[in-house]
């Protein structure tokens, strides 16, 4: 039996592996790769002892099937599985810990386990994927993100979107020649919504320039669309920019005027539009006497 190794870490976390039975050093998972996987000896504990798995998680779920597609995780300890599984060979039994701790240091989560790689199908690298391949990556990667969404899991959908998004990049640039007009435009469409949803996922966590300049990449594509200029004048509005904000919900409020989420953002933004306005009309005032 070989040395415990360290797959990763950083202060809040530590992987460790140690290989019980060596695989073919040959054939390594990488992003993309499919893995069959046999769990075993699953512990969970915490500084109290025994305790409940990561409720997120798929892999150590009672209903995973032992197949793990690499880069397609969304739960945090998915992702960090996934790092143990691109550092074993095929055919390679390793014992794994999965430490996790708090800002205090204190330990918070510990999961131990067995792992045999029995199979590993390698895929195609990515660089080499047509664009078809990569568009309905995309269109995948966003309509995951979009459920997670749903389920309030935020970070993981900004990943989702974010990795969505790079399909749709590796894509360009766009051979007219090559895709047809319609399915550019689809393209298009695409990015301009994970734009929208990568602006909605910052500004749960009142990241109001990043959303910004997402908003301002979407409008780049569709300078009307209602989505992009509603969630800038959040941004504007957050960052104290009021006039820019009154700007864009009154674009919203032509594209719609009965938008009620749009009329409820403009009533709460005019009292402060109303107060700028009359401190500059004081000021013009006491200039000229």
């Amino acid at each position: 039996m070989q040395k415990e190794t360290v797959v990763s870490s950083r202060p809040d976390r530590e992987i460790r592996k140690k290989i019980i039975t060596p695989g073919d050093y040959s054939i390594v998972p990488y992003e993309d790769s499919r893995c069959r996987i046999v769990l075993s000896d699953v512990c969970c504990t915490n500084a109290e002892g025994e305790c409940e798995m990561e409720p997120c998680s798929r892999v150590f779920s009672k209903d995973f099937d032992g197949n793990v597609l690499i880069g397609d995780c969304d739960s945090f300890i998915d992702r960090d599985f996934e790092l143990v599984l691109q550092q074993m060979c095929c055919g390679e039994t390793s014992e794994v810990k999965m430490v996790y701790r708090d800002g205090e240091g204190a330990l918070a989560k510990q999961i131990s386990c067995k792992v045999e790689l029995r199979e590993v199908t390698e895929e195609q690298l990515v660089c080499d994927w047509g664009w078809e391949r990569l568009y309905e990556a995309a269109l995948h990667h966003k309509e995951i993100g979009v459920q997670l969404v749903k389920e309030k899991r935020t970070v993981d959908a900004f990943r989702r979107f974010t990795k969505s998004l790079k399909m749709l990049i590796a894509i360009e640039p766009i051979d007219p020649a090559v895709i047809e007009e319609d399915r550019v435009k689809e393209m298009i469409d695409l990015k301009v919504k994970l734009y929208n949803n990568l602006a909605h996922c910052q500004l749960q966590y009142n990241e109001y320039n990043a959303t910004l300049e997402l908003c301002n990449s979407a409008l780049k594509f569709d300078p009307q669309n209602a989505k992009a200029l509603y969630r800038r004048c959040t941004a504007y509005a957050g960052l104290e920019l009021y006039e820019e904000a009154w700007a864009d919900i009154q674009q919203v409020l032509k594209l719609d005027p009965n938008d009620k989420a749009a009329i409820q953002k403009a009533n709460s933004i005019q009292p402060m539009v109303e107060k700028i306005n009359k401190n500059y009309t004081n000021v013009i005032k006491k200039m000229f006497g």
